[in-house]
Formats: C-alpha cells, structure tokens, sequence
C-alpha cells in the first residue's frame, strides 16, 4: 500500500501545473519531496531536476520519468475576446468541447471553456465532423478584446481543469498520469532506497518536454552517462470496449507494472526483471514495442556510447484525455520492483547483448 506520505506527494504531483517546457511548478514538488533523502539535487538549464544516491561501486543507473504534462498556449486572441490556441503535445481535439480549462496569467489562473458552434448551428453538414484546434475556442467570459488582454496574454499556458479523484480504493482518475506516474517512481524509489547502501550509484530523472521534443531525456543522460537507465512512463490498456488485443496485447489495470519487450531494450536486463518479480510475488505484464518505445528511452538508448535501457509501464486507462485512470498498486508495485532492481545491481552485472 502507498504510504500517506507518498499518496500525498502524488496528488500534489499531478495537481502542479506543468505543460510541456513549462515544468516548474511540477518540479518544485519533486525537490520538496527528495531534499531529505537524496545526497544530491540538481536542475539543468533545460529543467531537468536530477537526484543522486552514491553507491560504492562505478556503475550508474538512472531512472527517468516526465515530468511535462500535455497543455496548450495561448497563440491569438479575436477582436470579440476569445482566445485560439496551439497545442504542447498531442490531442484528440474531439475530446476537447465544452471542457473547463485552467489558463496561467501572470501568477493567477483563469478559467475557460472551450467551444465550437453547437450541433443545431451544423446544418447541411456533417453531425461529427473531424475538428481542428482551429475549429475551438476558449471563452473567459470577456465581451472583447481588450477585455481578454486584461485576464490573458499570448504565450499563456493552459491545462485541464481536473481534480484528482479516487474511484476507488485502488482506481485513481486525475488530468495529468502521464507522466506524473514516471517521476512518482522515480523519486519514490529514491526514497526506498535512501537508508541502503547502494553499490550502484542512482540517479533520479524529473525529465522535461518529453511530450514535445525529448530534450529532458536527451540531456539528464547526456550529462549523467548511465549505464543502465531506466524510462518509466505510462501505457495504454486494452480492458476497454473495442480494443484489438492482437494489435495492442493484453493490459490492463490493477495486474501489475507492465515491462516492454523489443528491438530497443535490453534482453538480458528484462529477463533479470522478470525473474526478480517472480521472487518478490509482483506481478508483471509484458508489451511489445518492434522498434521505437514512444517513451523517453528513445532518446537514452542510443546516446553517447549508448545505454542498457529498459522500459517499466504504468498501465493507464484514456491516455491523453481530461482524466486519465490508473491504479495503486500498479504504482506501488512499479517502485517495488524498480528499488529491488536497482538494490540488487553490482558492477559485475553482465550488461553485453
């Protein structure tokens, strides 16, 4: 079970507002939570907050989660004061009339709606038109122009306005999961691990702009040089109407932390995963990435003179929607395995392929 300690530092983690290349409010969090268990806390000029534990030995590992939700940026705003977005990551903009969202002004929230032309204003066309972000407004409920300029400005951030919600005992429905989840691991391991004496030195990664450009990823281990790093992300399910099982393997809530397999990570790393969660009675779902892992691992593996990479899943229920579902003890069970993993590494550990 996660600790009230833990749970209360997830909630305040997802409930930071952090759109991708915007992450401050988010990483604020996470050096909260690692200043009393960590040897080292660092950010980059990217925003990248690294954590380190010293181990004894030479072998690094970094455990890298985003902290960078999808949002949005103010890009115009009409005479008659409604305001025209882009988008920070991707979107199915379908999903996205009529929802409340939160606009960042100058240190204040503002509060908009986004809107379209009703279904009776569509006649002659199609009743479910495929929409474009231009399609959509927010309105904040100003009567022109030069009213919105008083609440707004261009280059404003935005994010859902969405309250974390327990749906359950274990089922937990909030706005930003992913990749709040992925950082949750990484700094809850660092806990876990604080009062050990580690052979491996550990890193964790609150990565930035995972969602748009991969540069967290691409500098925290440019700079760290991992030999081993680790991409905790989270994962479709397919415990859902209408999900093709063939296409996208059989996910789903509550049953355990899910570990990808493919041509990008390492083998003999997963099959010591898979093995110590055996031990330790976790449970493990597995996913097939061919190539690419869409995860900040595809940015890690390669770099410098490459990484042994693994990818460990959060599985989450609609991904990049207004509230997004995971469960508890897939997380808790993620940093479980995560802190065994790493507690267990020596520098003898055969990292070949």
């Amino acid at each position: 079970m996660i600790s009230e300690k833990n749970l209360n530092f997830f909630k305040d983690l997802v409930a930071a507002p952090s759109p991708s290349g915007f992450e401050a409010p988010a990483q604020k969090v996470v050096k909260a939570y690692l200043k009393d268990c960590a040897d080292e806390i660092s950010q980059d000029l990217n925003g990248n907050l690294i954590a380190c534990k010293k181990g004894s030995g030479k072998l690094k590992v970094m455990v890298i989660g985003h902290a960078d939700e999808i949002g949005m940026i103010v890009n115009h705003i009409d005479e008659s004061g409604y305001v025209y977005v882009k988008t920070l990551g991707g979107f199915d903009v379908n999903l996205l009339p009529g929802l409340r969202l939160d606009i960042y002004h100058q240190g204040k929230v503002v509060r908009g709606l986004i809107g379209k032309k009703a279904i009776h204003m569509m006649r002659g066309g199609d009743d479910n038109p495929k929409l474009k972000i231009e399609d959509l407004w927010i309105d904040i409920g100003a009567r022109n122009k030069e009213e919105a300029l008083q609440k707004v400005s261009i280059g404003d951030v935005i994010t859902y306005h969405s309250e974390l919600e327990m749906m359950s005992e274990d089922i937990v429905m909030t706005k930003a999961t992913d990749n709040k989840a992925g950082v949750y691991v990484a700094a809850a391991v660092m806990r876990e691990l604080s009062k050990k004496k580690l052979k491996a030195s550990y890193f964790a990664v609150s990565s930035v702009g995972e969602e748009t450009t991969m540069k967290g990823a691409s500098t925290s281990s440019f700079r760290i040089e991992p030999d081993i790093a680790i991409a905790v992300d989270v994962t479709f399910t397919s415990d859902i109407p209408g999900a093709d099982k063939r296409v996208f393997g059989d996910v789903a809530l509550g049953k355990g932390p899910v570990l990808t397999l493919g041509a990008l990570v390492h083998p003999g790393l997963n099959d010591r995963i898979k093995t110590l969660a055996g031990k330790l009675n976790i449970p493990i779902q597995l996913e097939i990435a061919a190539g690419r892992t869409g995860t900040d691992a595809d940015a890690i593996h390669a770099h410098r003179m490459g990484a042994a990479t693994l990818v460990i899943s959060v599985p989450n229920r609609y991904m990049h929607s207004p509230n997004e579902m995971i469960s508890l003890s897939d997380l808790d069970n993620a940093v479980k395995l995560v802190a065994a993993f790493i507690a267990g590494l020596d520098d003898k550990v055969d990292l070949s392929r």
